[in-house]
């Protein structure tokens, strides 16, 4: 009931900041973050690509395949969540085509203009962030002594996409999300016994 409730309140979010606030925090980002600052913002988002969990993750399971069952599995779902989130995100974003605020910024389109691609047009879901959510939300499932740390992690590197001015609050929201519920989804499906849920 509890993640119902969840799901309903930050579905609700989404609808709220892209009516009222996403183009209020896109503009005050887009003229306060400069110079080194931006830099030093952009290391930190680069961490919402796909290759800083899959090339890890691939790598712990060739050296635990036939070792340690349990690792291989957490490495496994780690690679998993980030391939396949990563698929629906690009998916939706080709369906709906939303606009960056880039293009707020240069030609004051806000919305969603439908079945498009390019960068100005893929805004929605925010792809990085989807990543970094499934990807630390997936260590955060097998290793829960450190969960709050992962998740930490995870909402900074969203965080940044908006103060780089790459996407809106509402795209961030909808991707840890969609990053979050596929990793719980694979997570339940490949870990069914509750012994080996835990590192």
């Amino acid at each position: 009931m509890k993640k119902t409730i969840t799901l309903i309140l930050l579905s609700f979010s989404i609808i709220i900041f892209y009516l009222f606030f996403d183009k209020e925090i896109a503009y005050f980002f887009h003229t306060h973050i400069t110079g080194k600052t931006k830099h030093i913002i952009k290391l930190i988002s680069n961490f919402g690509k796909a290759e800083y969990y899959l090339i890890p993750s691939f790598i712990v399971f060739l050296i635990y395949r036939n070792k340690n069952l349990f690792i291989k599995k957490a490495s496994l779902l780690v690679f998993y969540s980030v391939i396949i989130s990563g698929i629906l995100v690009n998916i939706i974003k080709v369906i709906v085509a939303r606009y960056r605020p880039p293009a707020l910024f240069k030609e004051n389109l806000y919305g969603f203009h439908g079945f498009d691609i390019g960068f100005l047009v893929n805004s929605f879901p925010s792809g990085h962030t989807t990543t970094a959510f499934s990807g630390f939300v997936a260590l955060a499932l097998v290793m829960p002594k450190y969960k709050y740390i992962f998740i930490l992690l995870a909402i900074i590197i969203a965080l940044t996409r908006i103060m780089l001015s790459v996407h809106y609050v509402s795209d961030i929201i909808a991707g840890a999300m969609l990053g979050t519920l596929t990793t719980y989804f694979l997570y339940k499906k490949m870990f069914k016994d509750e012994n080996e849920k835990k590192l």
